[in-house]
């Protein structure tokens, strides 16, 4: 992994990490609607990324996946977690998830 790579991980999770002061600020919002605004600004915003790069086959492609279905699901439930004032749970979540993939690459497929 280049160090660029690295950087992008590091930013990912710091943003992760920051976010749950984001959606305890917009606790009134449900979480179903804040899910639904994060997916349509993407869409529009990974649409014009599309439209100016002339992709369409790459998007609906991906669109029809249902491991899309999953990371919308983990979105939400997220979100429902730190509306419901379950910050540490869900950030203790996210904290984890990056150990847990590093202790199955080591396990599962012998990485070093």
């Amino acid at each position: 992994m280049s160090n660029k790579g690295i950087l992008y991980g590091i930013g990912a999770y710091l943003m992760w990490g920051f976010f749950p002061i984001y959606f305890k600020a917009i606790h009134t919002v449900p979480a179903l609607q804040i899910m639904f605004h994060r997916v349509v600004w993407c869409f529009i915003f990974l649409a014009i990324l599309i439209l100016l790069k002339k992709e369409w086959g790459k998007l609906k492609a991906q669109v029809t996946k249902p491991k899309t279905l999953v990371i919308y699901t983990n979105w939400l439930v997220y979100i429902y977690g730190v509306n419901s004032d379950q910050i540490v749970e869900t950030s203790l979540g996210y904290f984890i998830n990056p150990l847990l993939n590093v202790a199955l690459g080591v396990i599962v497929l012998r990485e070093k």
